[in-house]
Order: structure tokens, then sequence, then C-alpha cells
């Protein structure tokens, strides 16, 4: 899937310019009559990369659960908190992300998802999994409760002034 989006937006790339070539030969009185019709639900061709990960993260759960593969509560936790949060940042309610998940795992369906122990369906499915046990992603802390940054960190709040020392005694002559 991704070969083809890279190939398309190549060809895209690629013709842009011969098709603005082409803008550039018409008259002056022509470009003046065009009318130009702007159409709010075009579909648009460009994805936010948290939509191409959430469609990622669908295709491991539809492998997961085609090929039951055996995962912690503390994966399924994390993952399932990790694509409401990006559902959520895609202004994605209950219904179209029910949709969006049943589209991606019919397309895994119909490409042909490959149970065989050891396949590497299976084995990129077990990865992702890994991830989210060794990650700390399944029990995310929550904002108040995140490390200070660090003292390197030209961004981090400057510490809290410490005690005043008690005055040195004078030095002996």
């Amino acid at each position: 899937m991704r070969l083809l989006s890279a190939t398309l937006m190549l060809a895209t790339l690629g013709l842009s310019p011969a098709f603005a070539q082409q803008d550039l030969t018409t008259d002056a009185a022509g470009a003046a009559n065009a009318q130009v019709t702007i159409d709010p639900s075009a579909a648009v061709s460009a994805m936010p990369q948290t939509a191409n990960i959430l469609t990622g993260l669908y295709a491991t759960l539809a492998t997961v659960e085609l090929c039951d593969i055996a995962v912690s509560d503390t994966v399924t936790t994390a993952m399932d908190a990790h694509r409401k949060q990006m559902e959520t940042s895609l202004s994605m309610d209950e219904a179209t992300s029910t949709k969006a998940y049943d589209t991606v795992r019919a397309d895994v369906e119909k490409t042909g998802v490959d149970c065989a122990e050891g396949s590497t369906d299976r084995q990129q499915a077990e990865a992702v999994a890994a991830l989210y046990e060794n990650s700390g992603a399944a029990s995310p802390a929550p904002a108040a409760a995140a490390p200070a940054p660090a003292a390197t960190d030209p961004a981090a709040p400057s510490p809290a002034p410490a005690a005043p020392a008690a005055p040195a005694a004078p030095a002996a002559q």
C-alpha cells in the first residue's frame, strides 16, 4: 500500500510541471473569463501522519484478531488507549472509527493475511505488540506526574534557589 501511495505521489509531482506549462499557454482573455469552483466536500489527497499511524495500528489490530495472536492485557490496554488518542486527534466519532477499522480489517482479510507461526505478517504484529509491552506506553503517567526536564534542557525552568547557607566563620589570622 505504501509503494502504491509513493508511486502515485511521485507521478503527481512529476506531472504537475507539465500541467502548469499547459496553463501558461492560455491567452489573457481566456484566463480572465475562467471560473473556479471550490468543492468543500472534495477529498484531500494528503493524509496527516497520525492517520497513517492509525491505519497501521488498525492493520495490526486486525492481524492480531484474525490470527488469534495472544497479547497481554497490558498491550491491549495500551493499544486501545493509543487508538483512542489518535482517533480523537483526528476528530473521529465512534461510528467513523468503527467504519475505518472495519474497512482496514476487510483490506487485511482481502490481501490474505498469513497467520502461520513464524510468518512475516505474524512476526510484524508480534513486534508491534512487543513495542507496546516494552515502551512503558501501557501505563502512561498523567501529565502532572511527568518527570522534570533535565538540567541541560535550555527550556527547562530554573531550579528553586537553595536554602541560604550558614555564614562561614571568619578565617583565623
